[in-house]
């Protein structure tokens, strides 16, 4: 089974993503569209973002350019501070990675099996934001 989930939550300033499962390139293009829209809805606000890919099984090579130029997306923003993702395989931490260097996203980002170092790492994204 496969699944996605975008949420943003503009009051926090924090897109929060989750995939699980084998997903399509089909499933990755409706991805895509949700979470670019997520972003816009942000209307210029900071935002970071929490992806929990804990479940998530390797992308097809389509389904991880789909993910990437989400990033890609993400990136083209200033008002992006940067992301954590949760995960719990290996390879699929390695994908992910690639990705998040090739889209400029990986200086900003915090990969990790641990959910406390994610959300610290969103904490300190949040207060380097709000300095002057």
């Amino acid at each position: 089974m496969q699944t996605w989930k975008v949420e943003a939550d503009r009051a926090r300033g924090l897109l929060s993503l989750r995939l699980d499962g084998v997903l399509s390139a089909e499933d990755m293009e409706a991805f895509v569209r949700a979470h670019d829209r997520a972003i816009d809805e942000f209307h210029g606000h900071n935002y970071r973002v929490f992806c929990d890919i804990r479940g998530l099984k390797p992308l097809s090579p389509e389904a991880t350019e789909l993910f990437e130029k989400a990033k890609r997306y993400s990136a083209t923003h200033k008002n992006f501070k940067g992301s954590a993702v949760l995960v719990d395989s290996t390879l699929v931490a390695m994908q992910h990675q690639r990705t998040s260097v090739a889209s400029g996203v990986m200086s900003t980002e915090l990969i990790s099996s641990d959910e406390k170092a994610c959300r610290e790492h969103l904490e300190k994204l949040t207060e380097r934001s709000s300095r002057p």
